[in-house]
């Protein structure tokens, strides 16, 4: 399949598009009378765990690759290869669950609610087009790995889908965040 290569957003929302957003700030969300009883803590704990899911691929495939083949050609490192893969289908799983239910639940109710916040919510939508097509890559890729141990390409290849998604979790969720968060405490 030729897909068009997927760009990989790495700059934080347009001064534009914060000139739009609610209040308060980032650092007040916590001191809010609403962060306990609205969904902005279960929000910015989902984006959490998720983000440190993938630190945790992206560092175990790492250390994999810090090996050399012989090393990673071990019963253990082909043992340590098979559970990293396991982990990699449930963070594959874990981010299409989560972003699947903002893009057909959160996003359009939000988007119809606050108009004003349409841009912001289209880069949120390309951000998760992105995701889909990086997920499908890592997906492709994870059938490959318990042959990883012996092939040094197509573990640099898992490494490095594994740092891009590290890299479009941070940015996104934290400009997702940015969005959201200030709405939940607004107006619970």
């Amino acid at each position: 399949m030729n897909r068009k290569p997927v760009t990989l957003r790495q700059q934080p929302l347009s001064g534009g598009i914060r000139d739009q957003l609610y209040g308060p700030a980032r650092d007040q969300w916590r001191d809010h009378p609403h962060y306990l009883i609205s969904d902005a803590r279960a929000l910015q704990r989902n984006h959490r765990n998720l983000k440190r899911q993938a630190r945790q691929y992206h560092g175990a495939l790492t250390h994999l690759l810090e090996l050399s083949e012989t090393e990673r050609n071990t019963q253990s490192n082909r043992q340590l290869l098979t559970t990293i893969g396991n982990h990699g289908q449930r963070l594959l799983k874990n981010l299409h669950s989560h972003h699947g239910f903002e893009d057909s639940s959160v996003f359009p109710v939000l988007r119809q609610h606050h108009p004003r916040l349409a841009a912001g919510f289209d880069v949120l939508e390309q951000d998760h087009l992105a995701l889909d097509a990086l997920l499908d890559d890592i997906d492709r890729q994870l059938t490959l790995f318990p042959a990883l141990t012996t092939n040094p390409r197509a573990l640099e290849t898992a490494h490095q889908q594994a740092a891009n998604l590290e890299a479009l979790l941070h940015r996104h969720m934290d400009d997702e965040e940015d969005i959201i968060v200030p709405i939940y405490l607004l107006y619970m």
